[in-house]
């Protein structure tokens, strides 16, 4: 059994249960601040930060590490050939950076303080970066409906990361419909969802509530 020390809206801890949910692994799930699991993770980790993963006498402490074992151990979440192997593994660094850097500003701006203290300069900067990173996404798409032939964990990176932007306000606009409608297709499959976090999980009920009215 795998045992996950995990942040609910940590991007990483998200892209990481998103993927095994896919999978179909069981974990146990230990959550970062119950105080006997963080006294347990925070003596596996150097340096100090969740998610860690823990399976027998293996202790992983980066996601990206985590999924290629998940990719090794199910042989489930990156395509066949070499090519495209590359391709869906760029396309998790770029998940990270530009897009996630600008996700990161807006959400950190946001999470946990009243609209009054909102750092304005900040959110508007991180949303300058992340409306520029779309631009290369939207052309992946071209002629196509998703990035890769089947879900990569690529594909888990990018889908929870916009999740956790449109949470904070962040939405992908109307100017890149190929993303829009591959990003909605996610959100109805139940490995996301059940993986979400709760301020996810609201946003993808007001989302489909406005859909369908």
């Amino acid at each position: 059994m795998i045992t996950l020390y995990d942040k609910p809206e940590c991007p990483f801890c998200y892209r990481v249960r998103t993927a095994m949910g896919f999978a179909g692994l069981e974990f146990e799930r230990k959550d970062y601040d119950d105080p006997a699991a963080e006294r347990e993770w925070r003596s596996l980790t150097p340096a100090k930060t969740v998610p860690v993963m823990v399976e027998d006498d293996l202790v992983l402490t980066d996601s990206a590490v985590m999924l290629e074992y998940l990719q090794d151990r199910t042989g489930m979440l990156l395509p066949a050939a070499p090519a495209a192997r590359a391709r869906a593994r760029s396309l998790l660094q770029y998940a990270d950076n530009p897009l996630g850097r600008g996700s990161r500003e807006v959400v950190f701006a946001k999470r946990g303080r009243p609209k009054s203290e909102w750092d304005a300069e900040r959110i508007a900067a991180g949303t300058k970066q992340f409306v520029e990173s779309l631009p290369h996404l939207e052309g992946l798409l071209e002629g196509r409906d998703s990035f890769f032939d089947g879900y990569t964990y690529a594909d888990s990176a990018l889908s929870t990361r916009l999740c956790l932007s449109a949470a904070y306000g962040l939405e992908v606009p109307e100017d890149y419909p190929r993303l829009r409608d591959w990003f909605m297709a996610r959100l109805a499959e139940p490995w996301l969802l059940t993986a979400s976090p709760p301020v996810v999980i609201e946003w993808i009920r007001q989302e489909f509530t406005r859909a369908a009215g």
